[in-house]
């Protein structure tokens, strides 16, 4: 996999690009590779809802609207409760 991988690297970006990256350190490419996953998340929440996600989004404010003090859970609390950051 990694062969077929740094294949398609070099043919899409070149190879002195992809040869200047593998000559960084650890926590620099690991860095890198952080900040594009981070580029890419921001493309995936630019993607225009479909419109049943749209209208489960209009269900779920309805409903947090007709209740308004019902109990809720932040994401920081799902996120502790999952074990993540």
């Amino acid at each position: 996999m990694q062969n077929v991988l740094h294949f398609s690297m070099v043919s899409d970006m070149g190879s002195n690009l992809y040869e200047e990256i593998v000559k960084l350190d650890a926590a620099t490419r690991l860095q890198l590779a952080q900040d594009l996953l981070d580029s890419v998340a921001s493309e995936t929440f630019a993607t225009p809802l479909t419109p049943e996600q749209r209208a489960e989004l209009q269900v779920r404010l309805a409903h947090y609207r007709a209740r308004p003090d019902e109990p809720t859970v932040t994401l920081a609390e799902i996120k502790a409760r999952v074990g993540m950051k």
